[in-house]
């Protein structure tokens, strides 16, 4: 389980988002891609390599989408859980 949004980073960063340099203290508004990761996947139990693929899918989502998509919007989008 990931708790902290630097443990995100690199999964974050080699799917292609735009990460800011201070994980912990960021605008959501700048980095819209980012904070849905960190929101839709910190604290949740998962597989090891389950947050590289989940990076892969958000950073997929449109700009224009991104802070509308809701859980089951990116449960369609082959975001992974563990249940």
């Amino acid at each position: 389980m990931l708790v902290f949004p630097e443990m995100l980073m690199g999964a974050a960063e080699q799917a292609g988002m735009k990460t800011p340099s201070d994980s912990d203290n960021f605008n959501p508004k700048k980095f819209p891609h980012f904070q849905v990761f960190c929101k839709a996947q910190l604290g949740r139990p998962m597989n090891p390599e389950d947050h590289w693929e989940n990076a892969k899918v958000i950073a997929k989502i449109p700009d224009s989408q991104i802070m509308k998509i809701d859980v089951q919007g990116l449960l369609n989008l082959g975001f992974i859980t563990k249940d």
